[in-house]
């Protein structure tokens, strides 16, 4: 039997870093500009071919969070300074990062 997996805890690190402590005890740590490198958007990716639309060149390494909200008990949208909002960063998704 599996023990299904999900966030036992979020916190900020600094304007730039937070961290997932999920509940098997794993503690990840997501930099803001390489998840925005990455957004799953319709804007930063084509939702068919899921080209990427965004050049991860024009990311600067500084960009911060405005606001990061819970969406559910599925992930999170994170708006970015930079103006782009409307990703949905699954709990899946993030748990996969390295």
């Amino acid at each position: 039997m599996t023990i299904p997996i999900f966030v036992s805890k979020i916190w900020q690190k600094d304007n730039f870093t937070f961290f997932i402590q999920w509940n098997d005890g794993i503690v990840q740590e997501f930099r803001l500009s390489d998840l925005q490198r990455e957004c799953p958007c319709a804007n930063c990716s084509d939702e068919i071919s899921g080209k990427r639309l965004l050049d991860p060149r024009t990311v600067p390494d500084d960009v911060r969070a405005v606001v990061i909200r819970s969406v559910g008990r599925y992930g999170l949208r994170i708006q970015f300074n930079s103006g782009c909002s409307t990703g949905i960063y699954s709990f899946d998704r993030l748990r996969k990062i390295k």
